[in-house]
């Protein structure tokens, strides 16, 4: 079934089925008492964080303006009660502003009901938001490229072990959650990943390995037949309120493209004075995925030998660089010779942290392109390194904050406000 729905226009192999001795060559850790088989079958692996910033960096390459800490307070109304834009204040500065518009588009994940209410207090709850805790762990609890998914753990949820950014990634719980920014998992969710994991595994996983945790969560779409968060779709809902405010709702990073297309196919149908012109999302290349010339082929090889060669970077530095930057790779190689890190020629860019590809020259770049202005959005949005490792993001963060505090002019009094806010923010990612 899986395959049938994939269809023959796609880009990994088809599913197989191996017998238990092959699973256990495959997945050494797998417990033997009642393994029969598996069945293998290939998926996508991508950075969630730098996806997002890649459509914000790819909107803004088209003509988009956009505005990073930026609060909406209310939705303001025209003559006829229509939406006609939103009343705003920035969290860093504290000022306040009007943003007038054609069209008023919500598409604000868990906070959702947050912005329908402005619109209209009367508004029903279209989103349940769910909790899904993941804990990393050392890379010796998965193979380097097969992961493992148990379909029902024992209230009937999916565990899942993948390899990820040099370690093993393990999760998820699915439970009805409290709309927070800052959301932290409970020892019983990473207790129940734990119990489960030592379940099917035979390396015994204990809550000294975790080398992070956090909880992100997911704006499921409401069902009132179900109550269990687990039984709710993960399909997108459109919703336009009688201020026609579009809301597109749920949805899941595969489908963002038809999530997209299907809110300004709305907007235009509410809006036939506004440019009807076909959307464009289908074939536009995201920042990074452009090619320049005999530098870049389809798979990026070419940069990554440029990055070593010109560069002069390691294998590890470079293939992280080239996986999350694309062509913009090359930029951070012209940074590592700025005066601003005072390197010499033939010199070896400086890593953040000695166990980890991320390097410095990623935290100027993040401040000067990536819209950066707080030590947290290097350390977990613009880099990886707080979900990767915490305690490792906790011991690079005073670096972090004084390259910050050079490139923005931060004085002491801002530089200790973003170290506890960095603090507490590791503080929930199972740091001791």
């Amino acid at each position: 079934m899986y395959d049938l729905v994939a269809g023959h226009d796609r880009s990994v192999p088809g599913s197989y089925f191996i017998d238990s001795e092959e699973a256990l060559y495959q997945y050494p850790n797998l417990k033997k008492d009642g393994l029969k088989g598996a069945i293998v079958y290939y998926d996508g692996q991508m950075n969630d964080t730098r996806m997002n910033l890649s459509l914000v960096l790819t909107a803004v390459q088209s003509g988009a303006t956009v505005s990073n800490y930026v609060q909406v307070l209310s939705i303001l109304k025209d003559e006829h009660g229509r939406a006609s834009g939103v009343h705003v204040k920035d969290a860093n500065t504290g000022d306040e502003w009007d943003i007038h518009a054609k069209a008023v588009i919500n598409a604000t994940g868990p906070f959702t009901d947050g912005i329908r209410e402005m619109d209209d207090p009367a508004a029903d709850k279209i989103c349940v938001p769910a909790a899904g805790v993941h804990v990393v762990l050392p890379d010796h609890f998965s193979p380097n490229r097969m992961g493992l998914i148990v379909p029902k753990t024992t209230d009937g949820r999916v565990l899942f072990y993948l390899p990820w950014e040099n370690g093993t990634l393990a999760g998820t719980t699915d439970s009805e959650s409290a709309i927070t920014m800052l959301p932290s998992p409970t020892k019983a969710e990473i207790q129940f990943i734990l119990n489960e994991s030592n379940r099917y595994l035979n390396a015994t996983v204990t809550e000294a390995d975790i080398r992070s945790s956090w909880s992100g969560i997911r704006p499921l779409v409401k069902d009132p037949r179900h109550s269990n968060t687990a039984q709710i779709s993960r399909e997108h809902v459109l919703d336009v309120s009688a201020s026609n405010m579009v809301t597109i709702a749920g949805g899941k990073w595969t489908t963002y493209r038809r999530m997209a297309q299907d809110t300004i196919d709305k907007v235009q149908q509410l809006r036939p004075d506004l440019s009807q012109a076909a959307c464009r999302t289908r074939m536009m290349q995201l920042v990074g995925a452009d090619r320049i010339g005999e530098v870049c082929n389809q798979k990026f090889d070419r940069i990554t030998i440029t990055l070593r060669e010109k560069y002069h970077m390691d294998k590890d530095i470079a293939e992280h660089l080239t996986k999350n930057y694309g062509t913009r790779a090359l930029q951070l190689g012209e940074l590592e010779s700025t005066g601003f890190l005072h390197r010499k020629a033939g010199d070896h860019p400086k890593r953040l942290h000695p166990k980890y590809p991320y390097v410095e020259s990623e935290v100027i770049f993040a401040v000067q392109q990536e819209y950066a202005v707080r030590a947290v959005d290097v350390l977990a949005r613009r880099t990886r390194l707080a979900f990767v490792d915490a305690v490792a993001s906790d011991q690079v963060m005073d670096k972090v904050i004084g390259m910050m505090a050079q490139l923005l002019q931060w004085d002491k009094k801002r530089c200790a406000a973003e170290k506890q806010e960095a603090t507490e923010f590791l503080a929930t990612m199972h740091i001791k």
